[in-house]
């Protein structure tokens, strides 16, 4: 089955302002989420406290998704980085 992902407009704009930034390290989490269409919850990916969402690290950034049927939305998309100074 694979499952569609649709980005919100929070989403893309944390992700377009990350664009300049670190191109390295956004295009990695393009392919990360462009794989959750087949694998919507793969075993790197955990719970996000007590809500719908799950969180999955991809290098210094987490994206924060919810799956629902055969979509996968890429919600609040939390391209937070952990720890240390930017790229």
């Amino acid at each position: 089955m694979t499952y569609e992902v649709v980005w919100t407009d929070e989403a893309l704009a944390a992700a377009g302002a990350l664009m300049a930034d670190d191109p390295a390290g956004l295009a990695a989490v393009f392919d990360a989420v462009d794989d959750l269409s087949a694998e919507p919850r793969p075993p790197a990916a955990f719970a996000w406290g007590s809500t719908a969402f799950l969180r999955l690290r991809v290098g210094r950034y987490r994206v924060l998704y919810e799956v629902d049927e055969e979509l996968v939305r890429i919600g609040v998309i939390h391209l937070g980085r952990r720890g240390g100074d930017p790229p």
